[in-house]
């Protein structure tokens, strides 16, 4: 299927209205994550819905709009579930988006005959067989949609495994034999090579140029050691320069977007976004200048034993989450070694701490003030340990209420208590759409002001207290589903 050329864009999250009003001709198309907009309903109608008030927003614009997908990478053994495809047709109906992409990554591990969510994406085994599983995967969820498809290449915070096949051959392979489009991640391509892994070059060098048909641009910043493809800000020189050096190369691009994450936008000056956007317009000018018969790299020879997708998926995903693996496995040492292994627990626990924090945000701060950091930390970590990973922060905010509600150390006291059960009472509210009452000894409102203060709260008449919580689209942000893309 043709994709027409659509120009430059930015990737929308609420509160980039103003830089969209700002820069209406820098930015000529809009790429969105259209999970980032929903809702996990449990109303028994639905499992999901969208935020009407974000759709009717991006069809003002009269501007073309791509989805890419987060949260259903495509490269696992294990199929997205397929009851979310209704919200996305529904999306797609209202938007029309162009083309759709998702992640060539795994999320997702078979754990005591339950299949467990790590809230982040990590990298498929890259070999032979990796590629066949990814391209299943690829097929099987492409079949879904009457528009064009492309994964996007990701970021691999691991060192080079011996059995590995190289990182552009790897996602070359899997392009052709899927039949489908690269989306091309040259933010995370430098990361990689920056933490050790293949060099840009060479990377672009393996690739089939004709089938890379968008760019994506992001910043990032070093964290123990490593460089995180974080969507913190304005792309660096180094990544534009590099940038630049690989669209000329392009024949078939029709698109580049700039990515930052909302929580970047407010510290970000607006003049800083714009000169991102002149810069990426002023080379998109230039895309397939320097285009020249192009070979894609021959399949190399790996002469060591290979992991099953099954053992690297399970033994990679237990690690990243800290849970015990088979003692013994070669395989486990190896990632045990690996630095990057470190880095992945490291983005994952904080990641899955804003989740909570996101979804209870008074009974967080109130623990956090209360008893400290270090031991709301071994709260969070003890959580996990004993629980089933969500992909909806209202789903993660209410088995974490019910944790915090068996804790008897912290059940004493009342105050805390009554903030956990007000707090888990508006998540219901919302996602059951009902209206539940709850009684409580304090006024919530002094509750809550003191909080908004960083304040424990104190003073406070004890009364009694019938508070009657209705669905609320003031909480709204608080339980979409929080992905990282």
């Amino acid at each position: 299927m043709n994709i027409p050329e659509l120009g430059v864009g930015i990737i929308y999250f609420s509160g980039f209205e103003q830089t969209i009003a700002a820069n209406p001709d820098l930015i000529q198309v809009i790429e969105i994550e259209p999970q980032t907009f929903w809702y996990r309903l449990n109303n028994g109608l639905a499992a999901y819905a969208y935020d009407e008030a974000s759709v009717n927003y991006l069809q003002s614009l009269q501007k073309p709009v791509l989805f890419h997908g987060v949260g259903y990478p495509v490269a696992g053994s294990i199929a997205p579930d397929n009851i979310h495809l209704d919200c996305l047709h529904q999306m797609m109906d209202r938007l029309h988006p162009v083309t759709m992409s998702e992640h060539l990554s795994f999320n997702t591990l078979a754990l005591n005959g339950t299949n467990y969510n790590t809230n982040f994406l990590l990298p498929p085994l890259q070999t032979e067989a990796g590629i066949t599983t990814a391209v299943n995967g690829i097929k099987n969820y492409k079949q879904h949609f009457d528009i064009p498809f492309l994964f996007e290449t990701g970021v691999n915070y691991l060192a080079p495994q011996p059995f590995e096949l190289p990182d552009g051959y790897f996602v070359n392979e899997i392009a052709g034999q899927a039949n489908c489009n690269i989306l091309l991640d040259v933010h995370n391509i430098l990361a990689n090579e920056k933490n050790g892994r293949q060099k840009v070059k060479d990377y672009v060098r393996q690739l089939s140029h004709e089938r890379v048909t968008q760019i994506h641009l992001a910043g990032g910043f070093y964290f123990n050691g490593y460089y995180l493809d974080a969507h913190s800000g304005p792309s660096s020189d180094e990544v534009l320069e590099l940038f630049e050096a690989i669209v000329v190369q392009l024949p078939n691009l029709k698109v580049i977007t700039f990515e930052m994450l909302p929580e970047y936008i407010s510290l970000v000056p607006a003049r800083d976004i714009t000169l991102q956007l002149e810069k990426m317009n002023a080379i998109w000018d230039k895309r397939g200048s320097k285009n020249r018969t192009h070979k894609a790299a021959q399949q190399p020879v790996i002469d060591t034993e290979l992991p099953a997708v099954k053992e690297w998926e399970n033994t990679l995903g237990l690690l990243a989450i800290k849970r015990p693996v088979t003692t013994g496995s070669p395989l486990a040492a190896a990632l045990q070694a690996d630095k990057g292994l470190t880095v992945i627990q490291d983005l994952i626990e904080k990641f899955k701490g804003s989740l909570l924090v996101s979804a209870l945000k008074l009974s967080c701060r109130y623990l956090m003030l209360s008893i400290g950091m270090d031991a709301f930390n071994a709260l969070l970590r003890d959580f996990w340990q004993t629980s089933v990973t969500k992909l909806f922060a209202s789903d993660n905010g209410i088995d974490f209420a019910d944790y915090l509600l068996t804790q008897e150390t912290l059940m004493g006291n009342t105050v805390l208590k009554e903030l956990i059960v007000y707090e888990k009472a508006s998540l219901q509210s919302f996602t059951e759409n009902k209206t539940i009452v709850v009684n409580m000894s304090y006024n919530p409102l002094t509750m809550i002001s003191h909080l908004i203060e960083r304040k424990i709260p104190v003073l406070m008449e004890e009364q009694d207290y019938e508070i009657e919580i209705t669905p609320d689209q003031g909480i709204s942000d608080q339980i979409k589903t929080v992905f990282h893309s």
